[in-house]
């Protein structure tokens, strides 16, 4: 199972969490591998180019549609075949504890004040052409504020993004509980909202950014390719894993605890999923391009 992100990050840690438990139903094991780069395009090429028998998948979500539309490669969803979804996971538009003090920074909507009324003074950590690029852009977008008014920065994945923003590189990122969760809890990161339709059980006081007056929900979803091709009978087979595991309690107990929600979708309602973020992904897809 290739994780084309850096170890670490929410990605790394859901996704090895769902291969151990899909492992005992599938009675083989499922070894991950962490092969990043290139906003996680080194790792799905090197799934699209494998032999398409089932014996090598993608662990990924939206990033495979932002970095085709932002012309980070020439290939897409449709390079591969969908298996199951397992995950989804609310995002956090956070910003560092110094940042938020210095400037008074107490929820979303001051947030967005400061970055209006200071045009490229904002530093932001973000993967070009993943999901926490096309977030930022959308909340900005939805409220009234163009999104090249951060001076963003580029780094290869949530973990080197956390790093940077703990170490006063940046002042802000958008991150996920999964991978936030220790930062949030010493009080050096602080979430300006719940990117979802509902809050976070695991932050119950915190808004969601449609509480705050931005009209914008989008959850991280975290599932498994196969190269196109694979056989249907193939497919089948690691998507009944999946299911069974994702039905364990044990399972979805841990995966709450990560600030996520079990989310199994079978590989045809997974392919019309993929089709809405596709769509959804496109639709911002030149700003996004522009920084």
């Amino acid at each position: 199972m290739v994780i084309p992100y850096p170890p670490g990050g929410g990605s790394d840690v859901l996704f090895r969490l769902m291969a151990e438990y899909a492992e005992d139903e599938l009675g083989q094991n499922i070894v991950p591998v962490n092969v990043e780069g290139a906003s996680a395009t080194v790792g799905s090429r090197q799934v699209k180019d494998s032999q398409a028998d089932g014996y090598t998948i993608l662990g990924t979500h939206q990033v495979t549609a932002a970095a085709f539309h932002t012309n980070i490669v020439d290939y897409g969803f449709d390079a591969f075949e969908p298996i199951a979804l397992g995950t989804a996971t609310p995002h956090l538009p956070s910003v560092s504890s110094d940042f938020a003090e210095e400037h008074g920074i107490e929820d979303l909507a001051g947030f967005l004040d400061h970055v209006e009324a200071n045009p490229g003074e904002v530093t932001w950590a973000f993967t070009t052409g993943s999901e926490d690029h096309y977030t930022i852009a959308a909340i900005l977008d939805a409220a009234g504020i163009d999104p090249t008014s951060l001076n963003y920065v580029n780094y290869n994945g949530t973990g080197p993004q956390y790093a940077a923003l703990i170490s006063g590189e940046v002042d802000g990122m958008t991150g996920d509980y999964a991978s936030g969760e220790g930062y949030i809890e010493d009080g050096s990161l602080v979430p300006l909202g719940v990117v979802n339709d509902e809050r976070d059980p695991q932050l119950p006081d915190l808004p969601t950014v449609a509480e705050q007056g931005i009209d914008f929900s989008l959850t991280v979803d975290r599932g498994f390719l196969a190269p196109e091709g694979t056989p249907a009978e193939h497919i089948e087979v690691l998507q009944d894993a999946f299911e069974a595991a994702f039905e364990n309690e044990e399972f979805q107990e841990r995966v709450e605890e990560l600030g996520s929600y079990p989310n199994f979708m079978n590989s045809e309602d997974y392919q019309s999923h993929i089709d809405e973020l596709d769509s959804s992904m496109e639709q911002l897809a030149d700003q996004m391009q522009d920084f």
